[in-house]
């Protein structure tokens, strides 16, 4: 059995706009936790439809693809900073 897909990397992490100080999803579970947050918070249904991709994700490819989907979100919120920005 693989490992966990928890624990799958998000290669590069995604940095978040976030108080006090940015916010670094590194692992599939990093992201599943930020939405989590973000869904008791109440955010619309491009949220719900993210949460649940990511709630269902089972292999490789759906972790992939469910985490480019969190990024797109995420960019469309005004929500994403650059990789690269120095913190």
């Amino acid at each position: 059995m693989p490992p966990a897909i928890d624990d799958f990397p998000i290669a590069p992490p995604i940095l978040i706009k976030d108080t006090p100080r940015p916010r670094r999803l590194m692992t599939l579970k990093d992201a599943r936790a930020y939405v989590d947050e973000a869904m008791r918070l109440g955010h619309p249904a491009p949220w719900r439809e993210v949460w649940h991709r990511l709630k269902s994700v089972a292999t490789a490819d759906e972790a992939v693809e469910a985490i480019g989907d969190l990024r797109e979100l995420l960019a469309e919120e005004d929500l994403l900073l650059p990789s690269g920005r120095p913190s």
